[in-house]
């Protein structure tokens, strides 16, 4: 297992599509059933036939892997029946990701693969399930990143806001990584698309797969094409790494660097200006602590509490029909 985490609008699409080009490697569109079912199942010791169709149930209230996984009760239901009663909740994870590959004509994967910003979060915990397990973290600079988002209909529209959601999910990695020099590799985002047979040799040799120069043509086999990933279907432009420069107006960059600006320079992002927060930017700021407090305490209330409020969350930014 891998997963490619980072702050949403970083690449994590784009680096998915790519590396699911290869034929050694099978990376799956997001979706939370890991951190979803954490709590209710990762102490599981029994599998009866009876909590395997309940635990068959609970995983498919993620809707992901119904819209965009394309998974069924039944075909679940007949991999998962092979599993013996002593088998971990990481085991039976697993399995729906093998489960995906062979359906995606990759029968004979040798790594599976997960691209999920959210589990930015929850490195340590996806570490404990799969201590053989890598991370691909990408990063991208907090100025592209909120002019990115800005674009897309789902999180927010706030300067502050934005900024302190990159903070969060940037801000613990560098730490991790020093704790885990061997599995966590940080790609920047801006190297993806200016350097990017260099970095995907990189990330390649991470990975212990070979580097293909098929990989460059990603784009004429993308998957899961949505308004705000379209880009996966087109070459790589190098220029894109460098756009926000003419975007971004100087009071939203102070703001983004009052608040992020210490990790941000750690990361390889400085800036010239002197970061200010303005008056108008506190409300943001405190809607930011405020989501991304709920966003952790989502992961804590009962599962069907928990998939009604992503239901109607994806409902209505548009993630999901």
């Amino acid at each position: 297992m891998f997963f490619i985490t980072g702050r949403g609008r970083s690449g994590t699409w784009l680096l998915q599509s790519i590396l699911d080009t290869h034929p050694d490697i099978c990376v799956s569109p997001e979706a939370l059933f890991i951190i979803h079912l954490y709590e209710k199942y990762r102490s599981v010791k029994n599998w009866t036939e009876k909590r395997k169709t309940i635990f068959i149930d609970d995983l498919l209230s993620e809707e992901k892997l119904v819209e965009w996984w394309q998974t069924s009760c039944d075909t679940l239901s007949g991999l998962l029946a092979k599993y013996p009663l002593e088998s971990h909740f990481s085991a039976l994870c697993k399995a729906v990701y093998y489960e995906y590959a062979c359906r995606n004509d990759k029968v004979n994967t040798r790594l599976l693969g997960d691209k999920n910003p959210e589990y930015s979060l929850y490195i340590p915990q996806l570490s404990e399930l799969y201590p053989e397990a890598k991370f691909i973290h990408l990063v991208r600079d907090p100025r592209a990143n909120f002019l990115s988002y800005q674009k897309v209909d789902f999180d927010m529209n706030s300067t502050a806001a934005l900024a302190y959601r990159w903070k969060l999910y940037n801000r613990d990695i560098v730490q991790l990584q020093e704790r885990m020099p061997d599995k966590i590799l940080i790609i920047h985002y801006e190297k993806l698309l200016t350097e990017t047979q260099t970095t995907l040799e990189q990330i390649c040799a991470f990975l212990e797969v070979d580097f293909l120069p098929e990989l460059l043509e990603f784009y004429k086999f993308s998957k899961n094409i949505f308004s705000w990933n379209h880009k996966i279907t087109q070459p790589i432009d190098p220029r894109k790494a460098d756009a926000w420069k003419t975007e971004i107006l100087p009071q939203d960059e102070a703001t983004i660097y009052r608040i992020c600006g210490q990790i941000a320079e750690e990361l390889g992002y400085p800036t010239s200006l002197t970061p200010r927060l303005r008056m108008q930017d506190i409300s943001g700021w405190t809607l930011g602590i405020l989501t991304s407090w709920l966003e952790k305490t989502l992961f804590k209330l009962p599962l069907r509490l928990r998939a009604t409020i992503l239901k109607a969350y994806r409902k209505r930014t548009k993630v999901l029909s």
